[in-house]
């Protein structure tokens, strides 16, 4: 782990621990099993899985000062010094879990409660960095860096690899020479240094075995490679990689892993660091950026035209179309698959140019025309009516990819563009979201200090604030709900304009809706007396208050598949694991 990841946790916890049943009856219909008894949990600590099913947590003996972790209420094995921050943390399927301990002058990866081989603790600090999981068709792997002597190595199911050195700079600490590791299915890849070179390295797991192919060594190994070229295999049958080669002054180029193979003659003086990406549209073809005096895309074997700065290069999700900004000569152009737009003063976005999730490459842009309305949405080339104002990182597509919206203005107000017609003007707009069924479009608009929510030209409100980002439809389009914040002093959820509750101080999860429930459930934080505390509401009906409740990253729900919810909570010393039911 780096120094900031491994930091030792000064929190005291203990924990007692029974195993017992309780049904309860609750305002809103739930069911809860108490799984344990806690105090004084390390608050950064608590992880629930991504699937809602388990729960991890750190205590700390407040007379031994000795941590343990815990999972869903039951100590695993083992009692250690201290726990490396940001662990434990749970696999992508939740069935996995791991962290970094320490005892006495050893340091040990846990996998799923079993102690790994343990390191030395050194006077550079903890041996371990970089834990991360992988996964392929039929099982989930671990990898982590590990150093000892001096020398690093990568760890991958328990297997050592390499023998790597360290970066030494001036003053600074020495640094482990490994790089970039990632899992691709049942491979994975990384780049390393091997005394004053680098080395690309492809791994490939196999079962229980596990082989490792690595280039011959090279001035430097560019950053953001090796990467999957796809499909395409050498006489081994097996994936070929690809990744930035130096030799020399002025001498990049692509290379293929194994064999070291330059998949093309052409050499440069710079390839743009995490440029390289394999082609989703063709197989075994590469692109990436490559630099003489200026800078060219290239695609497979064909090069764009130079430019002298470029913008993020961008690919649709077929990868048939590629697009990225580029500015030449103080002439700023939208180049799509090496051919140049029209010149613009300004280009905008959101996260990527094809918000439609198609071929179609659109942007919001303005001119310097001395026009009053010099700004637009391109499509395609095509530009739209023109505004004084538009926004282009607000544009946002109908379920069904027909219909267009985004936010344009007219130097004084707002207002929202769907398909060519303008509508009600406000002074800020923002949150746009379309239905996921059909083309219902809302989003949150202020007027003046009030704020309302619009949606099929109706305004609903005014409240005093909404709460951003917390739109939501139901997943069949019927139902909208949002967080508003009243003028009783309270937020309210609401559902179709309509309040479904009494107010809490704060809703802390995201808004969620069950499938044929029309009501959404949330976790609201209520004050009194000055003492918080958390309940679940679900289907227009208030859980039971407890002193937490946890959810997953971000204030996730759980829902299952009968369209209950799953969720963590603690009352007092208890620990309890909760379905709340459809009412």
């Amino acid at each position: 782990m780096d120094s900031k990841r491994m930091k030792t946790h000064r929190y005291a916890t203990t924990w007692l621990f029974m195993t017992v049943s309780l049904c309860w009856s609750f305002p809103a219909p739930a069911w809860a099993e108490v799984i344990g008894r806690v105090s004084n949990i390390v608050p950064s600590t608590i992880q629930v899985s991504p699937n809602g099913d388990h729960v991890l947590v750190v205590s700390v003996n407040p007379q031994t000062k000795k941590r343990q972790v815990y999972l869903d209420g039951k100590a695993l094995p083992g009692v250690y010094d201290a726990i490396a921050g940001g662990t434990p943390f749970f696999s992508e399927d939740g069935r996995h879990h791991v962290f970094v301990g320490t005892r006495g002058e050893q340091c040990m990866v846990v996998l799923d409660g079993v102690e790994q081989t343990p390191y030395a603790i050194t006077k550079a600090g903890w041996p371990f960095a970089g834990l991360v999981f992988g996964s392929d068709a039929t099982k989930t792997h671990l990898a982590y860096q590990a150093s000892k002597d001096g020398r690093h190595y990568v760890v991958v199911n328990g297997k050592v690899l390499g023998r790597y050195d360290s970066v030494i700079v001036k003053d600074k600490p020495a640094q482990r020479g490994i790089w970039d590791f990632r899992f691709a299915g049942d491979y994975f890849a990384y780049r390393a240094k091997v005394g004053q070179k680098m080395v690309a390295c492809r791994g490939r797991i196999q079962g229980t075995n596990i082989t490792l192919v690595t280039s011959k060594p090279y001035d430097l190994i560019g950053s953001g490679s090796p990467v999957r070229m796809g499909g395409k295999t050498d006489a081994t049958d097996s994936e070929l990689f690809a990744f930035v080669a130096k030799e020399g002054p002025g001498k990049e180029n692509i290379r293929e892993l194994p064999g070291d193979k330059p998949i093309s003659e052409k050499t440069w003086k710079y390839i743009a660091p995490g440029t390289l990406r394999a082609s989703p549209a063709r197989p075994g073809e590469m692109v990436y950026v490559g630099g003489d005096t200026q800078w060219n895309v290239v695609v497979g074997e064909r090069q764009w035209p130079a430019s002298e700065r470029l913008g993020r290069l961008m690919a649709s999700p077929s990868g048939e179309t590629w697009a990225c900004m580029t500015r030449t000569d103080d002439k700023l152009v939208m180049m799509v698959n090496g051919v140049p737009g029209k010149v613009y003063t300004q280009i905008q976005y959101g996260d990527t140019v094809f918000p439609a999730g198609d071929e179609r490459v659109i942007y919001g842009v303005s001119t310097l025309d001395g026009s009053k309305t010099p700004a637009r949405i391109v499509v395609d080339g095509k530009e739209g009516k023109a505004y004084t104002q538009v926004r282009g990182n607000s544009v946002v597509f109908s379920a069904d990819r027909n219909s267009m919206a985004y936010v344009a203005g007219d130097g004084n107000k707002n207002f929202v563009v769907v398909d060519e017609s303008e509508g009600p003007a406000f002074d800020d707009i923002y949150d746009l979201r379309f239905s996921p069924v059909g083309s219902r479009l809302a989003y949150g608009a202020r007027r003046g200090l009030e704020h309302f929510v619009v949606e099929g030209g109706k305004e609903h409100g005014p409240y005093e604030n909404i709460q951003r980002g917390s739109l939501v439809f139901r997943p069949d389009g019927k139902d909208l709900a949002w967080a508003a914040f009243a003028s009783d002093g309270s937020w309210h959820v609401c559902a179709n304009g309509k309040s479904i509750d009494s107010g809490c101080d704060r809703v802390v999860s995201q808004i969620t809706f069950s499938p044929d429930v029309s009501v959404p459930a949330y976790v609201g934080r209520y004050v009194s007396d000055g003492k918080p505390s958390f309940a679940m509401s679900y289907g227009g009906r208030l859980g039971r208050e407890y002193d937490a409740i946890w959810m997953g990253d971000g204030g996730k729900l759980f829902v299952q598949e009968n369209g209950s919810i799953k969720y963590f909570a603690k009352s007092g010393s208890l620990l309890y694991r909760n379905i709340a039911k459809t009412p």
